[in-house]
């Protein structure tokens, strides 16, 4: 296994003892344990490997803000310790790249979980091995499969779901995403977040683009975009909570807005902004999720 080096970012004592009695049980996976109790001292080190980050550590900084201009300059595997609700904390470490939040005080027998495992999540039970496959009956149901499927099947499957003038999916389609996303997060309890933005008044085909683009261009790839009423455009955000819709949303906005677009009357175009985010007690489907963030007069049927 290639051994990393494990970097800890805090000056508190309990933090610094629990990083090294999990250095101490992790030393197959860990080569080195390095303390940085000063911000000033980040500039002179070069960081590959593990990074533990106390919040303290970067204050008056936010640790998000933190976490996203750091990792634009080094490849590490970055945790966050939070001293709140970790299940909230781990949605919005994801948000802006970490690998997850971990809480305080210090787990060292999770901490280590973590600094051994290659990707940095925590080691799980193996499962049982999978038996030997039959590799003639494989090949003759790939060949059944495939039969008669042509080269431009995938390409015909984007044209169904996605708007060519825009790049957004079709509403169809993120309707049924939404479905499984909501499932999956009242199962698993997953974080999911939901962000619409909406206008008055009517837009041109040229403004409706650069609304849907500047949207677009603060998602991740596993984020589902789409203009879902005539005024009205929704990301739906995977494994995101609270804070991390809350972000992605006012960074949205002030792009918009900084683009100073216009309606088809030459008024300056103004956006607003709805957040929710699942698992919810009051939310009873994914329906009663989207309505959440559509304006009143946008409602949408609720039998889908």
């Amino acid at each position: 296994m290639l051994k990393r080096s494990l970097f800890v970012l805090s000056n508190n004592a309990d933090i610094i003892e629990a990083c090294r009695s999990a250095f101490n049980l992790s030393t197959e996976a860990i080569s080195e344990i390095i303390v940085l109790e000063e911000y000033a001292n980040l500039s002179s080190n070069s960081f590959d490997g593990i990074v533990i980050v106390d919040p303290s550590f970067v204050a008056p900084l936010s640790v998000h803000e933190f976490t996203l201009e750091f990792l634009r300059g080094n490849r590490s595997l970055v945790f966050l310790l939070t001293s709140g609700n970790v299940r909230d904390a781990d949605g919005l470490a994801r948000f802006v790249g970490a690998q997850a939040a971990l809480a305080m005080p210090v787990d060292v027998r999770v901490l280590a979980e973590h600094l051994i495992s290659p990707f940095g999540a925590q080691v799980g039970q193996k499962p049982d091995p999978l038996p030997e496959p039959d590799t003639a009956a494989l090949s003759a149901s790939i060949s059944e499969i495939l039969e008669g499927r042509e080269p431009q099947a995938r390409e015909r499957f984007l044209q169904a779901v996605v708007n060519s003038d825009t790049g957004l999916y079709t509403p169809e389609f993120w309707q049924h995403r939404l479905e499984e996303e909501f499932k999956r997060s009242s199962r698993f309890r997953f974080p999911l977040g939901l962000v619409s933005f909406f206008w008055e008044g009517e837009v041109s085909a040229d403004v409706l683009l650069e609304l849907s683009g500047l949207m677009l261009l603060d998602t991740r790839d596993v984020d589902v975009a789409s203009q879902i009423t005539d005024h009205a455009l929704v990301a739906m955000l995977p494994h995101t909570g609270l804070e991390g819709a809350r972000m992605f949303s006012e960074r949205v906005v002030e792009s918009i807005r900084a683009h100073k677009l216009k309606d088809m009357l030459g008024e300056s175009l103004e956006i607003a902004s709805v957040v929710a985010v699942a698992p919810d007690s009051s939310i009873v489907n994914a329906n009663s999720f989207l309505q959440k963030v559509l304006p009143q007069h946008d409602e949408l049927d609720a039998s889908y």
